[in-house]
């Protein structure tokens, strides 16, 4: 009678574990099956070049040293949340021969100067549809490394007397203008700063009562 009720003990303890197995199984489907509800009823990503969207991506070749492949998304990270640490986006649309962006070097140059830490900039080089804005790979490197190229502002300039320094961070090849119309662009040069999960914090033409380093100071702060 003893061994009877050891094994009646023994079993009603394997039926248990059993239940309790079933259990796990049965909460953990629940769980994965509300996860993926979840992911499939969240809403997409607002994409869009307005404050307060998601910028969209692109792909394209930047040089910085050398010409390398580029993707906007491998430079954002879309769980960062406020108040954590991360880096944030300055994007820099102009054109070679823009006579405003070639005058407004000097001012790239502070800016990430001042928050290179903080902040990473990339600047797109475009093409603007008007006369004598003929640009070129060659040219793109010329503006941003200050080389000996007559080509710069409309064939007006020198890139070598560009104002500023040499800009250290790398420059984006749109020649094709496929980021220029992916983002509507307005013309140049034109900013947008992107939070660490690159949604637009400001729009250059959006906010204009902001410059470029009054965005910075006012959303990232800091600044040397």
């Amino acid at each position: 009678m003893k061994t009877e009720s050891n094994n009646y003990r023994m079993l009603k303890n394997d039926e248990d574990a059993d239940a309790r197995m079933l259990a796990f199984f049965g909460i953990s489907g629940i769980l994965s099956v509300v996860a993926v509800s979840v992911l499939l009823l969240a809403p997409p990503a607002d994409l869009g070049v307005d404050e307060g969207k998601l910028a969209p991506n692109f792909v394209s070749q930047a040089y910085d040293t050398s010409w390398s492949s580029f993707e906007l998304y491998d430079h954002i990270d879309q769980t960062w949340t406020e108040g954590e640490e991360g880096e944030w986006v300055m994007l820099l649309f102009i054109d070679t021969d823009c006579s405003y962006c070639f005058n407004a070097g000097e001012e790239h140059s502070d800016m990430h100067s001042g928050y290179e830490s903080t902040v990473k900039f990339f600047t797109i080089a475009t093409e603007l549809q008007l006369p004598n804005h003929d640009s070129s790979k060659k040219e793109i490197v010329d503006y941003k490394e200050k080389n000996d190229n007559s080509g710069c502002k409309a064939d007006r300039a020198n890139c070598n007397q560009r104002p500023g320094d040499v800009h250290n961070w790398p420059y984006i090849d749109d020649l094709d203008r496929s980021i220029a119309d992916d983002y509507g662009l307005p013309g140049t040069p034109f900013y947008l700063l992107l939070s660490p999960d690159g949604i637009v914090q400001w729009n250059s033409q959006q906010s204009s009562d902001l410059d470029p380093f009054g965005a910075l100071q006012y959303h990232v702060g800091g600044g040397v």
